[in-house]
């Protein structure tokens, strides 16, 4: 499948244009203006004239000519003449005007200004800004008052005056500073002197402030039912509750209708999100809605956050994966309302959640449970002078799924434990108890009270060796071997249901705690020892880290009974987990991490990545192999070939499959005043059964209107290191 999308850009009509990022933008390529703009210098509100020569014209009206200069607040103004009324404060200034700010160099004509009313005219103009490299002419400028002026016949540009690769002219402009608002008429953008669109009538921000608008459309062509065109539609309805209405025409669905609403208060804030459509192709209304609330009370430290979320059928996500990121790898919606006390010694949590299954092929076994509620009290004593602590974990969730088993479970666990540590080892013992009781629907009648209590007994410990090394005795080496002990006796667990409890993963963190199971409805019974043992070498002189490696082993003493699938696991040891981390200067990181099975001899799971960035440049390499299921190698660079071109690549290919999961290469150019983006992709499904091949392109206009930020935003994503220039 090939899929063609272009990225149009609709110039000042793009109404969200934030002043920040205006600030941001990069106008080192520029040539430096020729002149300079008024120095920061004390404001005075008194007028200040001074010129080669001076006259008494009329009464009450002085003459200054030959270099004259006006001085008032910040400003200044330059002509061979100025003629100045001592009453009125009103003034005239005629040859080759020059009107400095700091911001702002102006020349014209001639020039007239009342101080006092704030109101003024400038005829046969040429401006310059320091800030946004903005520079432009109008035949007429009119000041109206201290916050409102009006342009004639205006050209404006932020490239250099003698290299215009873009600039937009119109027959009339209004700024207004007090409401932070231009309005333009009959206005036409050109790119390269070719017109690339024309305006009637828009306003746009001329500061951070919002406003509603259009912004940036999308074009989306391609072989399949997906080409589309969409029109976001800003509306800022207040300063805390904006709109953004995205409507869309797909050629073979229909027209889809998208929508976000955001809202922002003192204590709380949300956001929802609305996708409608009536589908030609499936004959039926389909839709997407969410919801996030937020909330945050300043009394008692409580706060609370809800999820809503609902989609009318299984393939409405993965239809319209582009427009609800991340989509296509949902396959329960979460649903849910929760509340946080936060105490000095106690922190307290009460959660409703529910899912939707996207996926109906999913078994009901298969899905999550509802929590209806679920508490948890959980205590934040302080640890005692002597190194003694007790805390204690409480809580209390209903359970409910269709055709399932359902029930209440109460779990609390009081824990004792005392630390000892110092610069050179660490030992801390810990018991806790488990109690843990179970109230279930749907079961066996004999079987739907079950009570279970398990103590565990643990203790974790570790040694610091350190030694001066390397040459110049530049380096420091630790050596810190840890021992992690685990007492955990079996209880019969086999008639418990599994609420919401896995097997954890094998990694290093993992190989020392106390429960292999996440949840609470399996405490693995156990007599095990974890040794690990690692090594640092710090540069001597910086305090960086130059180099970690650390391996452990666990060490079985008993079977293991307690499982999810019935079955007793019988090895007498662990996996070996290694890990490797390379840090020989500011620029090159290399990770490595290896499982390895001594029964087999082989390596069930091995990853390699190796990171250098330098000025801009990047070079990532990564391998990343899970035995019989997944094996992939990845390249991907960035390499600024000069100030101006910057070339992108990412090459990621299943060795399994032997075809591409995403393979990128994109190209980036950026000028004085504007910059290009293009990336082509080539995607694989989750089943590497089809892919499909897009082309994007994204152009910038500095100093007026920027692109939306899919590219950069892909890249940020799956390039580590990639840093946008422009």
């Amino acid at each position: 499948m090939y899929t063609l999308r272009l990225l149009l850009i609709t110039g000042l009509v793009a109404g969200l244009v934030q002043s920040s990022a205006m600030s941001a933008e990069n106008w080192g390529l520029c040539r430096i203006p020729a002149f300079q703009f008024l120095a920061d210098e004390p404001t005075t509100t008194a007028t200040e004239l001074e010129a080669d020569s001076l006259a008494r014209s009329e009464a009450n009206i002085l003459r200054f000519y030959g270099q004259a200069t006006l001085k008032k607040e910040n400003q200044r103004v330059q002509a061979r003449e100025i003629l100045f009324n001592e009453n009125t404060e009103q003034f005239r200034a005629s040859g080759n005007v020059v009107l400095t700010t700091q911001n702002l160099r102006l020349t014209a004509d001639n020039m007239s200004f009342d101080q006092i009313n704030d109101r003024g005219e400038l005829s046969n103009t040429f401006f310059q800004l320091s800030e946004r490299h903005g520079s432009g002419s109008a035949d007429k400028i009119e000041i109206l008052d201290a916050s409102r002026s009006r342009f004639d016949n205006i050209l404006y540009t932020a490239c250099d005056t003698d290299d215009r690769d873009w600039h937009f002219t119109g027959d009339g402009l209004e700024i207004n500073d007090e409401s932070g608002i231009g309005t333009a008429r009959h206005t036409t953008i050109y790119f390269q002197n070719i017109p690339i669109f024309y305006f009637p009538y828009f306003q746009f921000p001329i500061d951070d402030r919002r406003m509603s608008g259009v912004l940036t459309p999308t074009l989306n062509f391609s072989d399949d039912d997906n080409s589309h065109l969409s029109v976001p539609i800003y509306w800022n309805i207040a300063p805390n509750f904006d709109t953004t209405f995205t409507p869309a025409w797909y050629s073979e669905r229909g027209f889809l209708y998208n929508s976000e609403h955001r809202y922002l208060f003192q204590h709380n804030k949300g956001q929802v999100d609305y996708l409608y459509i009536e589908d030609d192709v499936e004959n039926q209304s389909r839709w997407f809605k969410k919801w996030q609330h937020s909330n945050s009370y300043p009394i008692n430290n409580i706060s609370s956050s809800l999820l809503l979320q609902e989609v009318s059928d299984d393939d409405f996500l993965s239809d319209f994966d582009r427009l609800i990121p991340g989509s296509d790898e949902i396959n329960h919606l979460d649903r849910h309302y929760r509340i946080i006390h936060s105490g000095q010694n106690w922190q307290s949590s009460l959660l409703w959640q529910d899912y939707q299954t996207v996926d109906s092929a999913i078994s009901i076994t298969g899905r999550p449970y509802q929590r209806l509620p679920r508490l948890r009290v959980n205590s934040r004593f302080k640890r005692q002078q002597n190194g003694l602590q007790f805390n204690i974990r409480n809580e209390l969730v209903r359970f409910k799924r269709e055709s399932s088993i359902n029930g209440s479970r109460a779990h609390l666990t009081p824990t004792l434990s005392w630390a000892s540590s110092n610069s050179w080892y660490f030992f801390k013992p810990q018991i806790e108890y488990a109690l843990t009781d179970y109230s279930l629907d749907n079961n066996d009648p004999e079987s739907n009270s079950i009570q279970r209590t398990v103590p565990i007994a643990s203790l974790d410990s570790g040694l610091f060796f350190e030694r001066v090394t390397g040459p110049d005795n530049r380096w420091l080496q630790t050596l810190e071997p840890r021992l992690f002990f685990v007492n955990i006796p079996f209880e019969e667990q086999s008639d418990i249901p599994d609420f919401d409890t896995s097997l954890l993963t094998q990694s290093y963190a993992n190989f020392f705690r106390a429960n292999r199971f996440s949840g609470a409805d399996r405490i693995g019974d156990t007599r095990q020892v974890s040794l690990g043992l690692g090594t640092r070498i710090y540069d001597n002189r910086s305090g960086d880290q130059l180099f970690y490696a650390r391996m452990a082993q666990i060490f079985y003493a008993e079977d293991r009974k307690v499982s999810l699938s019935g079955n007793t696991d019988e090895d007498e040891r662990s996996n070996i987990i290694g890990q490797i981390f390379v840090n020989p200067n500011p620029y090159l990181t290399i990770a490595s991490e290896l499982v390895f099975n001594e029964k087999s001899g082989e390596y069930p799971e091995k990853d390699l990545s190796i990171n250098w960035a330098k000025d801009g440049a990047v070079i990532n390499l990564e391998y990343h192999f899970i035995d019989d299921r997944l094996e992939q190698s990845i390249l991907s660079f960035v390499y600024p070939m000069n100030q101006s071109w910057t070339l992108v690549a990412k090459y990621h290919q299943s060795l399994l499959f032997d075809k591409p999961v995403e393979n990128l290469i994109g190209l980036g150019y950026e000028s004085c005043c504007w910059g290009l983006k293009i990336l082509a992709s080539q995607v694989s499904d989750d089943d590497f059964e089809e892919t499909d091949q897009a082309l994007f392109f994204e152009l910038t206009l500095k100093g007026l209107t920027q692109a939306g930020k899919d590219i950069d935003t892909r890249l940020r994503r799956v390039v580590p290191g990639y840093r946008p220039r422009f």
